[in-house]
């Protein structure tokens, strides 16, 4: 089913697009990215959909994702290439929860979210199996930057 339709069935509530688990990879979310529908988006769910750094990067320099709250992007094929895509994405600035688990963004991953700026109101981090080794750990609860931070669930 192409994308277009996929978002179009997914579509809760005109503002939650629930597409975990619809195996649309790079391309799919390539195409999701330039669709300007993702503007009214506060929840974004795209777990399990074989998203690996390319895609990533592409969804990441959207300009259509400046209302998203929540970002669930659990049990891709994310490294820490694509970790440093988000955490250098200027379009998240309304983020509040970001779900990572299950990808391989690694300790290099987790440095990369911890010195990023563009995330002031996020309270929810979820990197639970990421491989991030104690740099990536300690990194993260250093952060200056993540002093909202209320749930936090590390490897």
């Amino acid at each position: 089913m192409p994308i277009e339709e996929q978002v179009k069935q997914n579509l809760v509530n005109g503002d939650t697009l629930e597409l975990e688990s619809s195996n649309f990879g790079d391309d799919g979310v390539k195409a999701l990215a330039q669709m300007e529908i993702l503007a009214q988006v506060t929840r974004l769910e795209l777990g399990d959909n074989g998203i690996s750094d390319a895609g990533v990067a592409d969804l990441m320099a959207s300009p259509h994702l400046g209302n998203v709250k929540i970002l669930n992007l659990k049990s891709n094929e994310i490294t820490g290439q694509g970790a440093q895509a988000i955490a250098n994405s200027p379009h998240l600035n309304r983020l509040e929860q970001l779900i990572l688990k299950f990808n391989k963004i690694g300790g290099e991953g987790a440095q990369h979210l911890a010195a990023s700026e563009y995330f002031p109101k996020l309270n929810t981090l979820d990197l639970f199996r990421n491989n991030l080794g104690e740099a990536g750990v300690a990194a993260i609860k250093k952060s200056k930057f993540f002093k909202n931070l209320s749930r936090v669930r590390l490897d």
